[in-house]
């Protein structure tokens, strides 16, 4: 049976953005929500009580919106807390991401690694806080600390916000994408595909291809409770759980995601290379079943993560 559809010719317009990305966020914080202890969900209610929203979809983007509101953009724009979130942690921004080499077998092997400021540090410090029976007051609140948790695990499933491409510019109109991670070192790499275009449109670019319109494409419609249970029904039960010290778990998803993002990569051609101002500009050309082919890659890492949310939201010692 198929599961998905393919729009037509989607890459050849710009992609609308409008929700789309928080679909994926909400739909993983739903699949999450469903496969609760109920001792993870007593805990959980106690921590949204501080706040007004009811659920983990209503949480589900508030690190995005905090990250909007810095620019003056989006819902918090005027919002008090953002603002001191943003005052108190002016390097948020860099905490949904990590840039890993594709491929990479070992995150603490990754120079990446060495950052306080990526998505990997970012969940482990939030599951410290929620463990912490008395946060210090310059410290996130636990009811911070979750929204970011329930956010960063949907980014650090989301391949393109862990693995990059880094490349040999030797000759800029043959861009050559390396494979072996212990040759990128200090090489330009595109950023989780922020720098790879397949058009001249602003969102016409690899990563808001991942990280809004193939989500959207797998039901067609930006109804996050659609989308989780058809996941539910085709791909959740196939996830299993992740081994070890959960305390870990960030670096092991994040390995998974580098590796996954190989994909991203494997239907598209690199045609040419060039800086505007400081960044790097990659043209690529994309095959004619890039969607179709990867829409199912997103559809089981969405599944994923919330399960792998789920299963950290049970494990953790509430305090």
């Amino acid at each position: 049976m198929n599961y998905f559809f393919l729009p037509l010719l989607p890459f050849l317009f710009p992609i609308p953005l409008h929700a789309w990305s928080s679909l994926g966020h909400s739909t993983i914080a739903a699949i999450a929500e469903h496969q609760l202890s109920s001792s993870a969900r007593s805990q959980i209610t106690a921590v949204l009580s501080q706040g007004r929203d009811p659920d983990l979809p209503a949480i589900a983007n508030w690190a995005d919106d905090v990250r909007a509101a810095a620019a003056g953009r989006g819902p918090l724009s005027d919002d008090p807390e953002a603002r001191d979130f943003n005052d108190q942690f002016p390097t948020n921004a860099l905490w949904h991401f990590v840039n890993l080499p594709l491929g990479i077998e070992n995150y603490r092997l990754s120079s990446a690694s060495h950052s306080p400021n990526n998505v990997v540090h970012a969940i482990q410090h939030c599951i410290a806080v929620l463990e912490t029976v008395d946060n210090h007051r310059a410290d996130f609140t636990k009811l911070q600390a979750l929204r970011l948790l329930v956010h960063f695990v949907g980014d650090i499933h989301q391949p393109l916000h862990c693995g990059t491409g880094f490349y040999d510019l030797s000759d800029p109109s043959h861009p050559v994408l390396l494979t072996d991670p212990s040759r990128c070192g200090d090489k330009p790499n595109d950023r989780g595909g922020n720098d790879l275009w397949y058009g001249s449109e602003p969102n016409q670019e690899l990563h808001a291809l991942w990280d809004d319109a193939l989500v959207y494409a797998i039901n067609q419609s930006p109804d996050y409770e659609l989308l989780a249970r058809r996941l539910e029904t085709t791909l959740v039960h196939s996830i299993g759980s992740t081994s070890g010290d959960y305390h870990n778990w960030p670096e092991q998803w994040a390995v998974d995601s580098a590796h996954v993002a190989q994909n991203a990569y494997r239907s598209l051609t690199l045609e040419s290379a060039s800086l505007e101002g400081q960044r790097l500009r990659i043209s690529i050309r994309l095959a004619p079943d890039y969607l179709e082919v990867n829409q199912r890659i997103v559809a089981e890492q969405l599944a994923k993560g919330g399960v792998h949310l789920a299963q950290l939201l049970n494990v953790i010692k509430w305090r």
